[in-house]
């Protein structure tokens, strides 16, 4: 459930005792709800520190880790072309560099501790980058870093999170469900372009999660002043008429240019980044709207708390008003409808399943259309190589050119790809996405039809990740270069025509191969994330599925155990619930009236 909270600064003082009072509420109504008290003694924790979470959020590839590096005057964070895991760092203030990652088991923390950023870098890079640890095998749940770096040292603390993937799943997903825990955000986008769909549905999301959102335009270096003053005229509108952002605030800047001005000590050009500018409206917010941004989402995160805890306990109140006979009875139907609700689960994953081969067929249907045209592009290289170098071409030159050339042709075509495909993907799966929506639906609707208690199912997500993304292939190594006598010995003894001919043909040779193993290289990591996003979905469904039903079932449980162990007990219980309730609802107006 949503629920606004209005919070006001000359009542601010009143929230810590309005969250020591909510977790008193649900401490008297057992183990369940002791997640639910936790997260309200963390809120506690914060408030009394003061310390604000300011998440910096964007998509792949816009520049967050940079931009973080450059606010901290250090190269801290990795910044790498390979999309980081879905794991949030937090960076705190304190006297030395220090790191510390946290597993999601017993796995003992492993920590970093000196002065060197780039060791430090080079710690981190092992835990959260897809290339040492590969969807997360580690198992990292967490990573904490102390920097002595002036922006953190006022209660603040930056958090670099998982950058939302393409559309909505895994990375996203773990984004969105990490935002409870932040109080406001730096949005970053680029000039390339300003801003996508995918963002823009993320942002509709993130507007009512947060507090306050500042927009930063990365990557002006590489735009000129009209092309610059578009960008930002065309982000805005965006931002208000697509998102709904009435007003919002947009910095421009090149995190990279502010990132080396700090490490060359260069006030001017750290100006000239348009980072001395976002440093300072950050400081600015930390002296004059920290308190009231973190309270009202403090304010908003234990209402949302308060709310499902409310739910389930007029669950179980409702089911404890009724008579064992008729409990039993609705009992009984819940769990005959839970095996239709199944088979339509099954039913739809088979349809799913049909997309997906649908969806491999295209992504193999697109790479097959590339051959063509990488063939021409890498044999145009060696002609224009040919052509230059005249007499003087040589195989090792025209290998250099092809190295040099492969990595940008195929990073482009591998994007153009990722986005031919998330279009796709977001299309064919839009209507799955709908009825799963409507199957999670109908476990809700069951509990409204059976116990007249309404629950809000959820919001729901798809999306085509960017996790695997291939090594491109720059050269073909023959044995032959290995032997005795290397091929470009004979060569030297021809005359200029037979030896540009021999030279072509091997040359040539090497463009197959290179053209054949890429491409299969891009259409193995397209149907990678292609097949990730989906079994994403399919794991989205099935977890939300058994949430739903697990709430209700749990609930029901529990009264059902309530009324036959001792049934005179029943009235004593109906009226410790009901006065928990209204707890619940009275610490709840408290929280949307006063802080």
């Amino acid at each position: 459930m949503q629920h606004t909270v209005i919070v006001r600064n000359s009542e601010s003082a009143a929230l810590p005792a309005i969250l020591a009072d909510s977790s008193a509420a649900l401490a008297v109504l057992g183990a369940e709800f002791d997640t639910d008290r936790d997260r309200l003694d963390t809120m506690r924790q914060r408030l009394r520190e003061e310390r604000c979470h300011l998440a910096v959020l964007g998509q792949f590839k816009r520049g967050k880790s940079t931009l973080i590096n450059a606010l901290l005057g250090a190269p801290v964070l990795p910044a790498a072309v390979v999309p980081l895991t879905s794991i949030p760092t937090f960076l705190h203030g304190g006297d030395q560099l220090s790191a510390r990652v946290i597993f999601d088991t017993a796995k003992p923390d492993e920590r970093f501790a000196g002065a060197d950023a780039v060791a430090l870098e080079d710690f981190l890079r092992r835990f959260v980058t897809e290339e040492a640890n590969p969807h997360n095998r580690l198992g990292v749940e967490q990573v904490e870093v102390t920097c002595p770096a002036t922006v953190l040292q006022q209660g603040l603390a930056l958090i670099d999170t998982p950058g939302i993937g393409s559309t909505f799943r895994h990375n996203t997903e773990a984004t969105l469900n990490f935002l409870p825990q932040c109080d406001a955000a730096l949005f970053v986008v680029s000039a390339d372009p300003p801003v996508t769909e995918v963002e823009i549905e993320f942002l509709k999301l993130v507007r009512g999660k947060l507090a306050r959102v500042f927009f930063i335009l990365n990557k002006v270096d590489y735009l000129d002043a009209d092309e610059r003053r578009a960008a930002v005229a065309f982000l805005q509108r965006m931002l208000r008429e697509q998102a709904g952002f009435e007003s919002p605030q947009i910095f421009c800047a090149s995190a990279r240019q502010g990132l080396n001005a700090r490490l060359n000590d260069d006030a001017g050009g750290w100006q000239r980044s348009g980072m001395a500018a976002i440093e300072h409206r950050i400081v600015e917010f930390l002296l004059t709207e920290k308190t009231d941004v973190l309270n009202r989402a403090l304010a908003r995160q234990a209402d949302d708390i308060l709310a499902d805890a409310q739910s389930r306990l007029e669950l179980t109140r409702r089911s404890l008003e009724l008579p064992l006979s008729d409990l039993d009875n609705r009992v009984r139907q819940f769990e005959d409808s839970l095996t239709h609700v199944d088979e339509q689960r099954i039913v739809f994953l088979a349809r799913l399943a049909r997309e997906e081969e649908r969806l491999e067929a295209s992504v193999a249907k697109h790479a097959d259309q590339l051959l063509p045209q990488c063939r021409e592009f890498l044999r145009g290289i060696v002609e224009t190589c040919a052509q230059r170098d005249g007499v003087n071409w040589t195989e090792e030159t025209a290998r250099e050119a092809i190295a040099a050339a492969i990595p940008g042709f195929f990073e482009h075509e591998f994007g153009v790809a990722h986005e031919h495909c998330e279009r796709e993907l977001h299309d064919a799966l839009q209507p799955h996405c709908r009825r799963a929506a409507e199957l999670i639906a109908s476990v809700h609707q069951l509990v409204v039809k059976l116990f007249d208690l309404p629950v809000e199912p959820p919001p729901q997500g798809i999306a085509l990740t960017q996790n695997d993304r291939p090594y491109w292939r720059t050269h073909k190594w023959r044995f032959a270069e290995f032997s005795s006598i290397p091929p470009t010995w004979i060569d030297r003894l021809l005359p200029q025509r037979f030896r540009h001919a021999r030279i072509r043909g091997r040359v040539m040779e090497q463009v197959e191969y290179l053209v054949t193993r890429n491409v299969g290289d891009l259409r193995w990591g397209i149907l990678e994330n292609m097949r990730h996003g989906v079994e994403d979905f399919r794991k989205a469904l099935d977890e939300r599925l058994q949430r739903a039903i697990q709430t209700t079932r749990t609930a029901i449980e529990t009264a059902r155990r309530r009324r036959t162990e001792n049934a005179a007990s029943v009235a004593p219980e109906l009226a410790r619930l009901h006065s928990a309730a209204a707890n619940l609802q009275a610490v709840r107006h408290r929280l949307s009236t006063a802080v």
